[in-house]
Order: C-alpha cells, then sequence, then structure tokens
C-alpha cells in the first residue's frame, strides 16, 4: 500500500513538473509594477504626495453609541455545558467581557497611549494610508539606525506593534545595546485601522507590496528591512519579490509558500520516517500528517468564508461591536494557543488581559471596516498571483521564527524552499500567532540576531571585494615592472 501511496505522488510530481504550465516569474510579476488608483476619483492616483501628522481622536457621540449598543445586547443561545472553546467563544466569557468593556474599560486612557506613537497619513494610488513611524529618540552620532518595515495581518492592526516599538527603537533599555537600533514603519493594511479600504475590486498583497514600497521611497528609506507574520508576511514576501535590490533581509512568522515537488514528497515519506529529513523538533511540528490536517480544517472555517462572501457575514460584524468582539477574540484564543477550545476561558486570561483584547477590537469598530479587511481574503485566495508566486525563490537574506504555538506548522525545508538565502531558522521557545503583541521581547531578540548576521555576512563580503581588488592592483604592479 506504501508503495502504491509513493507512485501516485510520483506521478502527480511529474505531471506538475513537466506537463503542467508554469509562468516565468517576470510574467507573474510584471504586471504588479503599473501604477493603479484604488479610490472612486480616478484623478487622485499620487498627485497629492503631503505627508499628514494624524491623531486618533474618536467623537464623544460615537463612544455613546457604543455604550448604548453594549448595554442593550441581544445574546445569542447559551453555550452547551461542556463545549467549553470547541464551538466558539462561549456565551460566559463574553459575558465578563462586556461587562469589563461597558464598565471598566476606558478608552480615553487607551486613545491617549495610542497617541503617545506617532501617527501620519498620506496619499498613495488614491488611498490615504495611514502609518506609525518609530524613530530613536536619542542616538549617538555615527551610528545608523536600521530602517524596518513591519507588517500586521488579520485579525489584527498596527496596535499589534505598540509594545515592541520601544524594544526596537530604544535598544539599551530592553537588554540591547546601540547597534540594535531601529527605525520603524508600522502602515496599516488598506481596509484595515486607519487607512482608507480600496474601492475596487482585485487589491491583493501584491499591489499591497507596492503601495507599501512607495510609502517607504516616500519617507526617503530606499533600502530597509522587512519583517510581518499572518498577511505581513504574504506583503513582505511580495515586496521582496518586487524589489529585492531595495531590500536588505526578511523576517517572517508564517510560511507563505505550499510544498511542491521534491519537498512534498519528502512531506509525505517523512511522516512515515521523519528521521530521514527532519530533526525531532520539527517532525513534532508536523506529524502526525492527519492530526495537523484535521487541526488545519477546525481553524480555517473563516477563511472559506471570508475568501468567498466576506460582504454578507460583514453586515453583522458591522452592525454588533459584540458579535465583532467574539469574532476576533476567537481567534486570539485558538491561535495563540490551540489548547484553548479545551477550557471554558479559551485560555484568554492565561495570555491576554482585556484591554490589550478590546484595544484590537476597538480599532476595528471605530473605522468600521471589519468588512473590507475580510475582502482582503478573497482578493488573495480567489484566482490570483499567490498561487502563481507559489513558485517564485526569493533571494534576499530572509530568517524565520517559527513559534510553539502558531497554528501552521512549517519546517526548515518548506521555508528554504521559498527562501534561497535563510539564514536563520528558529524554533522559538514560547508565543504563537500573535508574536509581535504577546511575546515582543521574544521576537525582538530574534530580529536582532538576523540583522546582526546581515551586517556581519555584509562585512565579510565588503572585506572579500577590497582583498580582491588589492590583489588585482597588485599582480597589475608586478606585470607593469
Amino acid at each position: 500500500m506504501f508503495l502504491l501511496v509513493v507512485a501516485a505522488l510520483l506521478a502527480i510530481v511529474a505531471y506538475y513538473k513537466w506537463m503542467s504550465p508554469k509562468k516565468k516569474d517576470y510574467e507573474v510579476l510584471s504586471q504588479f509594477f503599473l501604477d493603479k488608483d484604488w479610490s472612486l476619483n480616478e484623478e487622485a492616483g499620487d498627485l497629492d504626495q503631503v505627508i499628514r501628522r494624524f491623531e486618533i481622536k474618536i467623537p464623544t457621540e460615537e463612544i455613546e453609541i457604543l455604550q448604548d449598543k453594549l448595554k442593550s445586547v441581544r445574546w445569542p443561545e447559551p453555550s452547551l455545558k461542556t463545549s467549553e472553546f470547541r464551538y466558539g467563544v462561549r456565551d460566559d466569557y463574553m459575558k465578563e467581557l462586556v461587562g469589563y468593556w461597558k464598565n471598566e474599560y476606558s478608552w480615553k486612557k487607551q486613545e491617549d497611549w495610542m497617541n503617545s506613537f506617532d501617527h501620519f497619513k498620506t496619499k498613495i494610488e488614491g488611498l490615504n494610508i495611514h502609518y506609525i513611524h518609530a524613530k530613536p529618540k536619542m542616538i549617538r552620532k555615527g551610528v545608523e539606525p536600521h530602517v524596518i518595515l513591519m507588517t500586521h495581518g488579520w485579525p489584527g492592526s498596527v496596535v499589534e506593534f505598540m509594545d515592541i516599538l520601544p524594544m526596537l527603537t530604544d535598544p539599551a533599555n530592553y537588554e540591547g545595546n546601540e547597534v540594535d537600533t531601529f527605525t520603524v514603519i508600522c502602515p496599516s493594511i488598506p481596509g484595515y485601522g486607519f487607512s482608507d479600504a480600496p474601492q475596487k475590486e482585485g487589491f491583493n498583497a501584491f499591489h499591497c507590496a507596492r503601495v507599501f514600497h512607495k510609502l517607504m521611497l516616500r519617507l526617503g528609506y530606499k533600502k530597509y528591512y522587512l519583517q510581518g507574520g499572518d498577511w505581513g508576511s504574504y506583503i513582505s514576501t511580495a515586496i521582496a519579490m518586487l524589489y529585492p535590490s531595495n531590500i536588505k533581509g526578511i523576517h517572517t512568522t508564517l510560511n507563505t509558500s505550499q510544498p511542491r515537488g521534491i519537498n512534498f514528497l519528502k512531506l509525505i515519506v517523512g511522516a512515515y520516517f521523519p528521521s530521514l529529513f527532519f530533526y525531532p523538533d520539527e517532525a513534532a511540528i508536523l506529524f502526525p500528517l492527519k492530526k495537523a490536517f484535521i487541526e488545519l480544517l477546525q481553524e480555517t472555517g473563516y477563511m472559506h468564508l471570508q475568501a468567498t462572501k466576506p460582504d454578507t457575514v460583514g453586515f453583522a460584524l458591522s452592525d454588533s461591536p459584540v458579535g465583532l468582539a467574539a469574532y476576533i477574540v476567537e481567534k486570539f484564543s485558538s491561535w495563540t494557543d490551540i489548547k484553548g477550545r479545551n477550557h471554558n476561558d479559551g485560555l484568554l486570561s492565561k495570555y491576554w488581559n482585556k484591554d490589550k483584547l478590546l484595544n484590537n477590537v476597538m480599532i476595528y469598530w471605530w473605522n468600521n471596516n471589519i468588512t473590507s479587511s475580510m475582502r482582503f481574503y478573497k482578493e488573495n485566495l480567489g484566482p490570483s498571483a499567490l498561487r502563481d508566486a507559489n513558485p517564485i525563490v526569493v533571494r534576499v537574506p530572509a530568517a524565520f521564527a517559527h513559534f510553539p504555538n502558531e497554528f501552521i506548522g512549517t519546517s526548515k525545508l518548506a521555508v528554504q524552499q521559498k527562501f534561497s538565502r535563510l539564514l536563520q531558522y528558529t524554533l522559538m521557545k514560547r508565543g504563537g500567532h500573535f508574536s509581535a503583541y504577546e511575546v515582543p521581547a521574544d521576537l525582538t531578540s530574534d530580529i536582532r540576531l538576523f540583522i546582526r548576521t546581515v551586517q556581519r555576512l555584509e562585512r565579510e563580503e565588503r572585506a572579500a571585494e577590497i582583498e580582491a581588488r588589492d590583489v588585482g592592483v597588485s599582480q597589475l604592479d608586478r606585470m607593469e615592472k
């Protein structure tokens, strides 16, 4: 039976390798270099390049409307007594969260904290793009900060990065030194947070990559690093594909390519003989395949919904703050620790304080853009460039951090398939899908390690070039004599 399975898999691989047509890299990528206008105003484009300071300021009447809605919740059928979080978020947990939201949570306090960061907006391709621009407050002369673009995902927002920003911009106070100093740009994906939503079909990760690269150039950053998780991994990878000469390195926490060819075979054979291809820690992540596949199915129902009919569910989530919170908070439970399904509070009390959960929910509520955020799935998971781009190899220096509670397991082989210059693959000791928000210090350490490695290699390459040049000059001198 095993030999039959292997033979069938070999036939599939052979078909895709030799019979299935494959587009050239430039054929896939060239369509994304052209400017577009995503607003309904065809003349908007990039004519207005002014950068405007932005402050989060929610009107009092909006806050009162939210309070009224929280006071008049129509609760659904009570959760089953023994279901824990296996059927989704429980009503008793949501009643506790809403009670806190209504009576103790202070939006004004959180708004003031969020505004302690420097927010800006600028118009690109017809859309007002919101971003945080975090710079070192003090830096010694001669020290050049690393520039890094950090991109969030769904159902997150730029609020995920607010705890990690001080660690990157002020390393001396967070177990680092001045060589670890960063300037950080955190944009809101169009359709998320305080960025405008695209008003036309088709805005996927590659279009977003172009918009964000334009943002970096507008800010004067021609060379920079990338970091992202969830959709941020896809967008960062797309930037590295489109503009490799501008990218110094890329650090991601979610794999963006599917196993293919020989790596697909290794995955299947590895299910029976894991030690042939995988280290024990990797094998524990990937196998047994049946269990991993079932868990993936259990956790991705939302994806099918959002990749097909995002606007329909948007009506419910846009009208009910409690419904919106339940939809988002459930992901923070299972994607932080899959074992949360077997607990009455989803293990949310263990990993998250309520302010952190609600801050992220509020970003979606105030901007009324849960629908546009879900559309990003349809634009990327339908007939899209992501599938065609799967075989394209990224050739810039790369690092990957696998967090143990990430619900999508990834081996080093799979990451190397996408990133030919993978300098660092780290099996992190703790953390899940929302690593920048949950364990910012751990993510900071891994980013620092990667940047130091890139810098060391750059120094070695420069030294080799100088040595080669000196040898050439020396040989030329001897010839002339």
